[in-house]
Protein backbone atom coordinates (compact mmCIF):
# COMPACT_ATOMS: atom_id res chain seq x y z
CA UNK A 1 0.00 0.00 0.00
CA UNK A 2 1.34 3.45 -0.90
CA UNK A 3 2.51 5.60 2.01
CA UNK A 4 2.67 9.04 0.40
CA UNK A 5 1.73 11.84 2.81
CA UNK A 6 -0.85 13.98 1.05
CA UNK A 7 -1.32 17.75 1.47
CA UNK A 8 -3.75 18.86 4.14
CA UNK A 9 -6.48 19.94 1.71
CA UNK A 10 -6.45 16.48 0.11
CA UNK A 11 -6.68 14.86 3.52
CA UNK A 12 -9.66 17.06 4.44
CA UNK A 13 -11.38 16.08 1.18
CA UNK A 14 -10.68 12.43 1.98
CA UNK A 15 -12.20 12.98 5.41
CA UNK A 16 -15.39 14.36 3.92
CA UNK A 17 -15.65 11.44 1.50
CA UNK A 18 -15.07 9.03 4.38
CA UNK A 19 -17.90 10.53 6.40
CA UNK A 20 -20.24 10.37 3.43
CA UNK A 21 -19.32 6.74 2.84
CA UNK A 22 -19.90 5.84 6.48
CA UNK A 23 -23.25 7.58 6.50
CA UNK A 24 -24.38 5.89 3.30
CA UNK A 25 -23.12 2.41 4.10
CA UNK A 26 -23.59 2.16 7.84
CA UNK A 27 -26.43 4.46 8.79
CA UNK A 28 -28.92 3.98 5.95
CA UNK A 29 -32.28 2.63 7.09
CA UNK A 30 -34.10 0.07 5.02
CA UNK A 31 -37.81 -0.66 4.61
CA UNK A 32 -40.12 -1.36 7.52
CA UNK A 33 -40.32 -4.83 8.96
CA UNK A 34 -43.52 -6.66 9.81
CA UNK A 35 -43.23 -5.70 13.47
CA UNK A 36 -42.69 -2.01 12.91
CA UNK A 37 -38.89 -1.74 13.08
CA UNK A 38 -36.18 -0.91 10.61
CA UNK A 39 -32.69 -2.34 10.36
CA UNK A 40 -30.63 0.17 12.34
CA UNK A 41 -27.05 -1.22 12.36
CA UNK A 42 -24.51 0.27 14.77
CA UNK A 43 -21.23 -0.83 16.32
CA UNK A 44 -22.08 -0.80 20.04
CA UNK A 45 -19.77 -2.98 22.09
CA UNK A 46 -19.89 -4.90 25.36
CA UNK A 47 -19.36 -3.99 29.00
CA UNK A 48 -19.64 -6.17 32.12
CA UNK A 49 -20.71 -5.17 35.62
CA UNK A 50 -21.51 -7.46 38.57
CA UNK A 51 -21.58 -10.50 36.30
CA UNK A 52 -24.03 -8.97 33.80
CA UNK A 53 -22.97 -8.19 30.24
CA UNK A 54 -24.58 -5.13 28.66
CA UNK A 55 -24.46 -4.69 24.91
CA UNK A 56 -26.18 -2.74 22.17
CA UNK A 57 -27.42 -5.07 19.44
CA UNK A 58 -27.38 -4.71 15.70
CA UNK A 59 -31.17 -4.43 15.67
CA UNK A 60 -31.38 -1.48 18.05
CA UNK A 61 -31.81 -2.92 21.54
CA UNK A 62 -29.89 -2.80 24.80
CA UNK A 63 -29.68 -6.28 26.32
CA UNK A 64 -28.45 -7.64 29.64
CA UNK A 65 -26.98 -11.14 29.64
CA UNK A 66 -26.11 -13.09 32.80
CA UNK A 67 -22.53 -14.28 32.29
CA UNK A 68 -22.96 -17.23 34.68
CA UNK A 69 -26.26 -18.64 33.42
CA UNK A 70 -25.77 -17.43 29.81
CA UNK A 71 -29.38 -16.25 29.89
CA UNK A 72 -31.15 -13.04 28.95
CA UNK A 73 -31.99 -10.89 31.99
CA UNK A 74 -33.83 -8.21 29.98
CA UNK A 75 -33.81 -6.35 26.73
CA UNK A 76 -34.92 -2.84 25.89
CA UNK A 77 -35.68 -1.72 22.31
CA UNK A 78 -34.62 1.84 21.52
CA UNK A 79 -37.54 3.09 19.44
CA UNK A 80 -38.22 6.37 17.67
CA UNK A 81 -41.58 7.45 16.28
CA UNK A 82 -41.38 8.46 12.65
CA UNK A 83 -43.75 9.54 9.89
CA UNK A 84 -43.11 7.67 6.65
CA UNK A 85 -44.56 8.55 3.29
CA UNK A 86 -45.07 6.89 -0.07
CA UNK A 87 -45.53 3.15 -0.04
CA UNK A 88 -43.99 2.61 3.39
CA UNK A 89 -45.59 2.10 6.78
CA UNK A 90 -46.91 5.55 7.72
CA UNK A 91 -46.34 6.62 11.31
CA UNK A 92 -44.63 3.88 13.26
CA UNK A 93 -42.06 3.20 15.93
CA UNK A 94 -38.76 2.19 14.40
CA UNK A 95 -35.61 0.80 15.96
CA UNK A 96 -32.72 3.19 16.39
CA UNK A 97 -29.06 2.42 15.73
CA UNK A 98 -26.78 2.22 18.76
CA UNK A 99 -23.14 3.10 18.15
CA UNK A 100 -21.92 3.84 21.67
CA UNK A 101 -21.05 1.08 24.11
CA UNK A 102 -23.32 1.07 27.21
CA UNK A 103 -21.80 2.53 30.38
CA UNK A 104 -22.81 1.29 33.85
CA UNK A 105 -22.71 3.34 37.04
CA UNK A 106 -24.70 3.32 40.27
CA UNK A 107 -27.28 0.77 39.18
CA UNK A 108 -27.98 2.54 35.88
CA UNK A 109 -26.83 1.68 32.37
CA UNK A 110 -26.45 4.71 30.13
CA UNK A 111 -26.49 4.61 26.34
CA UNK A 112 -26.52 7.25 23.60
CA UNK A 113 -28.45 6.54 20.42
CA UNK A 114 -28.52 7.61 16.79
CA UNK A 115 -31.89 9.22 17.46
CA UNK A 116 -29.97 11.82 19.47
CA UNK A 117 -31.23 10.73 22.88
CA UNK A 118 -29.49 9.43 25.99
CA UNK A 119 -31.27 6.62 27.85
CA UNK A 120 -30.74 5.63 31.46
CA UNK A 121 -32.03 2.16 32.31
CA UNK A 122 -32.38 0.42 35.64
CA UNK A 123 -29.88 -2.45 35.75
CA UNK A 124 -31.82 -4.31 38.47
CA UNK A 125 -34.95 -4.81 36.36
CA UNK A 126 -36.03 -8.43 36.31
CA UNK A 127 -39.08 -9.52 34.32
CA UNK A 128 -40.13 -11.68 31.42
CA UNK A 129 -43.05 -9.37 30.59
CA UNK A 130 -41.63 -7.87 27.42
CA UNK A 131 -44.90 -6.03 26.68
CA UNK A 132 -44.45 -3.66 29.64
CA UNK A 133 -40.96 -2.36 28.98
CA UNK A 134 -41.90 1.28 29.51
CA UNK A 135 -43.31 0.55 32.97
CA UNK A 136 -40.53 -1.73 34.13
CA UNK A 137 -37.56 0.53 33.72
CA UNK A 138 -36.49 3.56 35.65
CA UNK A 139 -35.82 5.54 32.50
CA UNK A 140 -35.09 9.08 31.46
CA UNK A 141 -34.54 10.34 27.96
CA UNK A 142 -32.58 13.35 26.82
CA UNK A 143 -33.72 15.68 25.46
CA UNK A 144 -36.87 15.31 27.53
CA UNK A 145 -39.02 16.95 24.85
CA UNK A 146 -39.40 14.31 22.13
CA UNK A 147 -40.49 17.00 19.68
CA UNK A 148 -37.18 18.87 20.02
CA UNK A 149 -34.72 18.47 17.15
CA UNK A 150 -32.04 15.92 17.91
CA UNK A 151 -28.60 15.17 16.54
CA UNK A 152 -27.27 11.62 16.31
CA UNK A 153 -24.95 10.38 19.04
CA UNK A 154 -22.25 8.16 17.56
CA UNK A 155 -19.49 8.46 20.18
CA UNK A 156 -19.35 6.70 23.53
CA UNK A 157 -20.68 8.61 26.51
CA UNK A 158 -18.24 9.71 29.20
CA UNK A 159 -19.26 9.45 32.87
CA UNK A 160 -17.29 11.43 35.42
CA UNK A 161 -18.41 12.34 38.92
CA UNK A 162 -22.09 13.26 38.83
CA UNK A 163 -22.10 14.08 35.12
CA UNK A 164 -22.53 12.50 31.70
CA UNK A 165 -20.67 14.14 28.82
CA UNK A 166 -22.06 13.76 25.32
CA UNK A 167 -20.45 14.45 21.94
CA UNK A 168 -23.19 15.18 19.40
CA UNK A 169 -23.30 15.12 15.63
CA UNK A 170 -24.33 18.78 15.74
CA UNK A 171 -20.74 19.54 16.80
CA UNK A 172 -21.68 20.38 20.38
CA UNK A 173 -20.58 18.90 23.69
CA UNK A 174 -23.24 18.53 26.39
CA UNK A 175 -22.95 18.02 30.14
CA UNK A 176 -25.89 16.21 31.77
CA UNK A 177 -26.69 15.44 35.38
CA UNK A 178 -26.45 11.66 35.48
CA UNK A 179 -29.37 11.25 37.91
CA UNK A 180 -31.92 13.52 36.24
CA UNK A 181 -30.71 13.95 32.67
CA UNK A 182 -30.94 17.73 33.02
CA UNK A 183 -28.41 19.81 31.15
CA UNK A 184 -25.70 21.46 33.23
CA UNK A 185 -25.82 24.82 31.49
CA UNK A 186 -26.35 28.39 32.60
CA UNK A 187 -29.40 30.09 31.10
CA UNK A 188 -28.48 32.07 28.03
CA UNK A 189 -25.09 30.39 27.64
CA UNK A 190 -24.68 28.35 24.45
CA UNK A 191 -23.12 24.91 24.46
CA UNK A 192 -19.56 24.71 23.07
CA UNK A 193 -19.83 23.92 19.35
CA UNK A 194 -16.45 22.64 18.23
CA UNK A 195 -16.92 21.16 14.75
CA UNK A 196 -19.42 20.31 12.04
CA UNK A 197 -19.69 16.81 13.52
CA UNK A 198 -18.41 15.16 16.68
CA UNK A 199 -18.11 11.40 16.43
CA UNK A 200 -15.27 11.04 18.93
CA UNK A 201 -15.67 10.61 22.68
CA UNK A 202 -14.27 13.17 25.13
CA UNK A 203 -11.67 12.42 27.80
CA UNK A 204 -11.35 14.16 31.16
CA UNK A 205 -8.44 14.96 33.44
CA UNK A 206 -9.15 16.83 36.67
CA UNK A 207 -11.30 19.82 35.63
CA UNK A 208 -10.51 19.76 31.91
CA UNK A 209 -12.45 17.95 29.19
CA UNK A 210 -10.51 17.15 25.99
CA UNK A 211 -12.27 16.67 22.66
CA UNK A 212 -10.71 15.71 19.30
CA UNK A 213 -12.30 16.62 15.97
CA UNK A 214 -12.22 15.35 12.41
CA UNK A 215 -10.93 18.72 11.19
CA UNK A 216 -7.70 18.37 13.15
CA UNK A 217 -8.27 20.09 16.51
CA UNK A 218 -8.04 19.09 20.13
CA UNK A 219 -10.04 21.40 22.37
CA UNK A 220 -9.80 21.72 26.13
CA UNK A 221 -13.03 22.70 27.89
CA UNK A 222 -13.10 23.83 31.48
CA UNK A 223 -15.45 21.95 33.83
CA UNK A 224 -16.71 23.73 36.95
CA UNK A 225 -17.94 22.13 40.17
CA UNK A 226 -21.48 21.86 38.80
CA UNK A 227 -20.34 20.16 35.63
CA UNK A 228 -20.89 23.21 33.42
CA UNK A 229 -18.60 23.52 30.40
CA UNK A 230 -16.84 26.61 29.13
CA UNK A 231 -14.16 27.24 26.55
CA UNK A 232 -10.53 27.64 27.59
CA UNK A 233 -7.51 29.15 25.88
CA UNK A 234 -5.99 25.73 25.25
CA UNK A 235 -6.21 24.02 21.86
CA UNK A 236 -4.03 21.98 19.54
CA UNK A 237 -4.24 22.11 15.76
CA UNK A 238 -2.99 19.65 13.14
CA UNK A 239 -3.10 19.74 9.34
CA UNK A 240 -4.93 16.42 9.28
CA UNK A 241 -8.11 15.40 11.08
CA UNK A 242 -8.06 13.16 14.14
CA UNK A 243 -9.59 9.73 13.59
CA UNK A 244 -9.70 8.47 17.17
CA UNK A 245 -10.89 9.67 20.55
CA UNK A 246 -8.21 11.05 22.90
CA UNK A 247 -6.62 8.94 25.62
CA UNK A 248 -4.86 10.66 28.54
CA UNK A 249 -1.82 9.20 30.29
CA UNK A 250 0.34 11.24 32.67
CA UNK A 251 -0.78 14.63 31.28
CA UNK A 252 -0.19 13.48 27.69
CA UNK A 253 -2.94 13.06 25.10
CA UNK A 254 -2.61 10.14 22.67
CA UNK A 255 -4.74 9.81 19.54
CA UNK A 256 -4.64 8.70 15.91
CA UNK A 257 -4.94 10.90 12.84
CA UNK A 258 -6.13 10.55 9.25
CA UNK A 259 -2.55 11.27 8.13
CA UNK A 260 -1.69 7.76 9.41
CA UNK A 261 0.30 8.89 12.43
CA UNK A 262 -0.27 8.38 16.14
CA UNK A 263 0.18 11.67 18.02
CA UNK A 264 1.34 12.43 21.56
CA UNK A 265 0.35 15.96 22.62
CA UNK A 266 1.25 17.78 25.81
CA UNK A 267 -2.05 18.27 27.61
CA UNK A 268 -1.09 21.58 29.21
CA UNK A 269 0.53 23.52 26.34
CA UNK A 270 -1.54 23.19 23.15
CA UNK A 271 -0.22 24.90 20.04
CA UNK A 272 0.60 23.02 16.85
CA UNK A 273 3.69 20.98 17.79
CA UNK A 274 3.19 17.44 19.14
CA UNK A 275 5.59 15.86 21.58
CA UNK A 276 6.04 13.19 18.95
CA UNK A 277 4.22 11.40 16.21
CA UNK A 278 4.60 7.76 15.26
CA UNK A 279 6.00 6.33 12.98
CA UNK A 280 8.97 8.68 12.88
CA UNK A 281 10.14 8.34 9.26
CA UNK A 282 7.02 7.68 7.19
CA UNK A 283 3.32 7.20 7.95
CA UNK A 284 1.81 3.84 8.81
CA UNK A 285 0.02 1.80 6.16
CA UNK A 286 -3.38 3.12 7.25
CA UNK A 287 -5.19 5.12 9.95
CA UNK A 288 -5.01 4.63 13.69
CA UNK A 289 -8.81 4.52 13.93
CA UNK A 290 -9.03 2.97 17.41
CA UNK A 291 -7.69 4.71 20.49
CA UNK A 292 -4.53 3.18 21.98
CA UNK A 293 -4.32 1.72 25.46
CA UNK A 294 -1.40 2.71 27.70
CA UNK A 295 0.14 0.65 30.49
CA UNK A 296 3.43 1.01 32.39
CA UNK A 297 4.70 3.67 30.03
CA UNK A 298 3.92 1.77 26.82
CA UNK A 299 1.22 2.67 24.31
CA UNK A 300 -0.33 -0.29 22.49
CA UNK A 301 -1.93 0.93 19.27
CA UNK A 302 -3.85 -1.08 16.70
CA UNK A 303 -3.89 0.22 13.14
CA UNK A 304 -6.11 -0.32 10.11
CA UNK A 305 -3.00 -1.66 8.37
CA UNK A 306 -3.41 -4.75 10.58
CA UNK A 307 -0.36 -4.06 12.73
CA UNK A 308 -0.29 -3.82 16.51
CA UNK A 309 2.43 -1.43 17.65
CA UNK A 310 4.07 -1.17 21.08
CA UNK A 311 5.41 2.37 21.51
CA UNK A 312 7.37 3.98 24.31
CA UNK A 313 4.91 6.58 25.57
CA UNK A 314 7.49 9.20 26.54
CA UNK A 315 9.60 9.17 23.38
CA UNK A 316 7.49 7.59 20.62
CA UNK A 317 10.12 4.89 20.03
CA UNK A 318 8.81 1.65 18.57
CA UNK A 319 9.45 -1.31 20.83
CA UNK A 320 7.85 -3.98 18.65
CA UNK A 321 5.10 -4.65 16.17
CA UNK A 322 2.91 -7.62 15.33
CA UNK A 323 1.01 -8.27 12.11
CA UNK A 324 -2.56 -9.53 12.70
CA UNK A 325 -3.11 -9.63 8.90
CA UNK A 326 -6.45 -7.77 9.09
CA UNK A 327 -7.46 -4.24 10.11
CA UNK A 328 -7.69 -3.50 13.82
CA UNK A 329 -10.84 -1.42 14.22
CA UNK A 330 -11.35 -1.52 17.98
CA UNK A 331 -9.06 -0.65 20.89
CA UNK A 332 -7.01 -3.30 22.70
CA UNK A 333 -8.09 -4.32 26.20
CA UNK A 334 -5.92 -5.00 29.25
CA UNK A 335 -6.78 -7.77 31.71
CA UNK A 336 -4.23 -8.10 34.50
CA UNK A 337 -0.93 -8.72 32.68
CA UNK A 338 -2.62 -9.75 29.44
CA UNK A 339 -3.08 -7.55 26.39
CA UNK A 340 -6.02 -8.63 24.23
CA UNK A 341 -6.39 -7.55 20.61
CA UNK A 342 -9.17 -8.47 18.17
CA UNK A 343 -8.89 -7.73 14.46
CA UNK A 344 -11.73 -7.17 12.02
CA UNK A 345 -11.85 -10.79 10.88
CA UNK A 346 -12.55 -11.89 14.47
CA UNK A 347 -9.16 -13.29 15.45
CA UNK A 348 -8.33 -12.79 19.14
CA UNK A 349 -4.66 -12.33 20.03
CA UNK A 350 -3.52 -12.57 23.65
CA UNK A 351 -0.10 -11.23 24.68
CA UNK A 352 1.53 -11.77 28.06
CA UNK A 353 3.03 -8.41 29.03
CA UNK A 354 5.02 -10.09 31.80
CA UNK A 355 6.85 -12.07 29.11
CA UNK A 356 9.83 -11.05 27.01
CA UNK A 357 8.20 -8.68 24.52
CA UNK A 358 11.25 -6.66 23.51
CA UNK A 359 12.05 -6.88 19.81
CA UNK A 360 9.37 -9.33 18.70
CA UNK A 361 5.91 -10.13 19.99
CA UNK A 362 4.67 -13.71 20.07
CA UNK A 363 1.04 -14.22 21.11
CA UNK A 364 0.33 -16.40 24.11
CA UNK A 365 -2.94 -17.47 22.47
CA UNK A 366 -4.64 -17.01 19.10
CA UNK A 367 -8.37 -17.73 18.95
CA UNK A 368 -10.88 -17.13 16.15
CA UNK A 369 -14.60 -16.47 16.63
CA UNK A 370 -15.19 -16.74 12.86
CA UNK A 371 -17.19 -13.50 12.72
CA UNK A 372 -16.28 -9.94 11.79
CA UNK A 373 -15.66 -7.57 14.73
CA UNK A 374 -15.96 -3.78 14.62
CA UNK A 375 -17.27 -3.18 18.15
CA UNK A 376 -15.43 -2.61 21.39
CA UNK A 377 -15.20 -5.62 23.69
CA UNK A 378 -14.57 -6.30 27.37
CA UNK A 379 -12.69 -8.89 29.40
CA UNK A 380 -12.95 -10.14 32.97
CA UNK A 381 -11.73 -13.15 34.97
CA UNK A 382 -10.17 -14.90 31.99
CA UNK A 383 -13.15 -14.42 29.66
CA UNK A 384 -13.48 -12.05 26.70
CA UNK A 385 -16.96 -10.91 25.63
CA UNK A 386 -17.28 -9.88 21.98
CA UNK A 387 -20.23 -8.83 19.84
CA UNK A 388 -19.71 -9.97 16.28
CA UNK A 389 -21.14 -8.29 13.21
CA UNK A 390 -23.38 -11.38 12.93
CA UNK A 391 -25.21 -10.00 16.00
CA UNK A 392 -23.99 -12.84 18.20
CA UNK A 393 -22.40 -12.44 21.62
CA UNK A 394 -19.32 -14.63 22.09
CA UNK A 395 -17.65 -15.64 25.35
CA UNK A 396 -14.03 -16.63 24.74
CA UNK A 397 -12.11 -18.49 27.45
CA UNK A 398 -8.45 -17.54 27.23
CA UNK A 399 -7.18 -20.49 29.29
CA UNK A 400 -8.87 -23.15 27.15
CA UNK A 401 -8.34 -21.14 23.97
CA UNK A 402 -11.83 -21.32 22.47
CA UNK A 403 -15.40 -20.02 22.53
CA UNK A 404 -17.23 -21.55 25.50
CA UNK A 405 -20.66 -20.15 24.62
CA UNK A 406 -22.41 -17.84 22.21
CA UNK A 407 -25.85 -16.22 22.11
CA UNK A 408 -27.82 -15.02 19.11
CA UNK A 409 -28.88 -11.48 20.01
CA UNK A 410 -31.49 -11.19 17.26
CA UNK A 411 -35.18 -11.00 18.13
CA UNK A 412 -37.10 -14.18 17.44
CA UNK A 413 -39.95 -13.45 15.02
Amino acid sequence: MATTQYPSFVMKQAKILLLIAIVLLSLTLVSCSAWGRQSPGGWAGTTIHDGIIYVGTGDGRVVAINSSTESLEWDYPILTRTQSGGLSCGETSVATAIYGTPVVDGGIVYVGTYSGRVFALNTSARSQDFDSLQQRYGEWKWPVDDSAPSSPIVADLLLSGSNVYVSSSNGGVYSLDKRSGDENRKRGVDIPVLANKLWTSPAILDSTLYVSTYDGHIYALSVDEEGMLSSSNWSFESDAGFASSPVIYEDTIFLGSFDRYLYAVNGTIGGDKPMWKFPEEKPAGNWFWASPVISDGIAYAGCLDGLLYAIEARTGEKLWEFDTEDPIVTSPVLMDSLLIVVNESGTVYVFDLDGELVDEAIPLKTISIDAAVRSSFCAQEGLVYIRGEDNHLYAVDIDVGRIIWEIDLAVEE
